[in-house]
């Protein structure tokens, strides 16, 4: 009987995945394949890690947790704008602007280093994709 469930239950995510809009399948493998390793890298550390809690409540652990963003920079990711982002604007003030308030990563943070010009075309051009 547990063989049917989990069957069942595969089967049914199997098709949900391949039901999927091909603009959300070509996002997610970007995201896995160029987005990820840097938010892992630049931003999980204050904004999710090993359960702790996500400061400004931004949780950079999962792809909703970017497209949400944080209590006081409103939506993370607005699809197909990455000037209204907050994840991107945020990273870039970090990358141009290091005084700025809300630069991310804060300047006081000597752990991670702002986004490259690179990474910070990757991510603009991932959010913009239509």
């Amino acid at each position: 009987m547990l063989r049917l469930s989990l069957l069942s239950l595969l089967c049914a995510s199997s098709f949900a995945f391949a039901a999927e809009d091909p603009k959300t399948a070509a996002r997610l493998a970007t995201f896995t394949k160029d987005i990820k390793p840097i938010i892992d890298k630049s931003c999980v550390d204050c904004h999710g890690k090993d359960g702790k809690k996500a400061k400004g409540n931004f949780n950079a652990t999962t792809l909703e947790g970017l497209e949400k963003g944080g209590k006081e920079e409103g939506k993370g990711i607005t699809w197909g704008d990455a000037e209204k982002s907050s994840l991107y604007h945020l990273a870039f003030l970090g990358a141009t602007a290091r005084t700025e308030d809300m630069a991310m990563p804060p300047k006081k943070d000597k752990k991670h280093e702002p986004l490259t010009t690179d990474q910070l075309a990757k991510l603009k051009a991932w959010i913009e994709a239509k």
